[in-house]
């Protein structure tokens, strides 16, 4: 399968990526503790704020872009994972990866896949992905909510999500 990013994507996950890297940061075993010194605040493209880690609450974050191809499956999976749980006390957060893509496409993509209702924030300074030793798209983790990841892969499926998310809530 091709997946087609365009050239300022690509430079712009690129930069993530070598960014991620000169700082020593890995794909396994990283938690939140590692390189935090407590709780941190994100704002969603909607102008939500959403604290991580979320006080008695896991949460679920997926890391991606509009341009990743394969990415499409994993967040539709949160977004399933996020429909399901309605009313249970987890969290969900949809990173996106790339700084150049532009709200109103994030919200095309997110109604293409059905999961318009997970927040969305962009990860413009790379902090969320260095916060949790995120270096490549499609990767999802679970976060309790003392900051620990208890759960790393890449594209799960909404059961998996769930299931994590449960352990974690432990």
């Amino acid at each position: 399968m091709t997946t087609c990013v365009s050239r300022r994507a690509a430079i712009s996950i690129a930069g993530v990526l070598a960014a991620a890297g000169a700082l020593g940061l890995t794909g396994c075993g990283s938690t939140a503790e590692d390189r935090s010194d407590g709780p941190a605040t994100v704002t969603s493209i909607d102008g939500q704020q959403i604290r991580l880690p979320a006080p008695g609450e896991p949460t679920a974050v997926f890391f991606f872009s509009v341009g990743c191809g394969e990415c499409a499956t994993g967040m539709h999976a949160l977004g399933q994972a996020a429909a399901d749980s309605n009313g249970t006390r987890t969290r969900f957060l949809a990173v996106d990866m790339d700084p150049g893509e532009s709200t109103q496409t994030i919200r095309i993509f997110m109604q293409d896949i059905r999961a318009e209702h997970v927040p969305v924030a962009i990860d413009k300074d790379a902090a969320i992905s260095r916060r949790y030793g995120v270096a490549a798209l499609s990767t999802a983790i679970v976060v309790d909510a003392h900051g620990k990841v208890t759960f790393r892969a890449t594209d799960p499926d909404a059961a998996t999500i769930t299931a994590q998310l449960d352990k974690a809530g432990v």
